[in-house]
């Protein structure tokens, strides 16, 4: 709901900004060059359409793998616990248990906040490292602790790869000459709007105030996803949470 106050807030600034422009700088003189601006805007529009859908597409689909991979890794986490279970050492698993409690306590205390400023979460690799420990250190001796072991460690393995993947996806971030040129583009395109020389004035308020409202947006949508931590679109760490509620619940 705030992205769109705040847009209906910017189509408002360009609407006014068209009035100002036709009233003292009366762009309406200039409508016998309508044809040459309409298609500089025909050849201008679809480069720039390109290109802001190409932006919006990347940060979204980041954003969507970022989400992925934060439900896949609480699903690793609980299926290690699972797995644990097999293993005819109760205290294993208790402890296993108590490792996986850690891990997901520091992420959901620190609420993503270190991938937000671009940086790794300390206490929870290092309580994702306890937990490696705690596997090593497991004695067995018959074979089908053997098997149960090898899962484990599979496992393990996979919980650790997600965690990676979800931390460099996560600190990924648009280039910031892709962002300043979109953003570039984006007034030129507006500015063009603002002195179109509309016949009926009402017409090109209107037309601005679209413009400004759809460009208000892309340039919301572009920070909200491009850091899925921050804003009203964040990403929260709900998953692990109820992968730790399931573990102390359910089993």
């Amino acid at each position: 709901m705030p992205m769109i106050w705040k847009s209906f807030a910017f189509s408002v600034v360009c609407a006014a900004l068209y009035w100002y422009a036709r009233a003292y700088l009366h762009t309406e003189l200039y409508i016998v060059d309508v044809g040459g601006l309409s298609s500089f805007l025909g050849v201008f529009g679809t480069l720039y359409g390109i290109l802001a859908a190409f932006v919006v597409f990347e940060v979204w689909s980041q954003y969507n793998r970022i989400s992925a991979l934060i439900g896949k890794e609480a699903q690793a986490l609980e299926q290690l616990f699972r797995l644990s279970l097999y293993f005819r050492d109760p205290e294993f698993t208790q402890r296993i248990k108590l490792g996986i409690r850690e891990y997901i306590g520091h992420i959901v205390e620190g609420k993503f906040r270190f991938l937000a400023q671009g940086q790794r979460n300390a206490k929870s690799g290092l309580a994702l490292r306890k937990i490696s420990e705690i596997i090593q250190s497991v004695d067995f001796d018959d074979d089908h602790d053997s098997i149960v072991f090898e899962q484990i460690v599979e496992h393990y393995g996979e919980v650790a790869q997600l965690r990676t993947e979800r931390t460099n996806e996560s600190r990924n971030r648009l280039p910031r000459f892709l962002k300043y040129f979109i953003y570039l583009a984006s007034t030129f395109a507006l500015i063009t709007f603002l002195i179109m020389p509309f016949e009926v004035a009402l017409y090109g308020v209107f037309s601005a105030f679209v413009i400004g409202f759809l460009q208000a947006m892309v340039f919301q949508l572009i920070e909200e996803l491009d850091n899925p931590f921050k804003g009203t679109m964040q990403l929260t760490p709900q998953p692990f949470e109820m992968a730790l509620k399931h573990i102390e619940e359910d089993y």
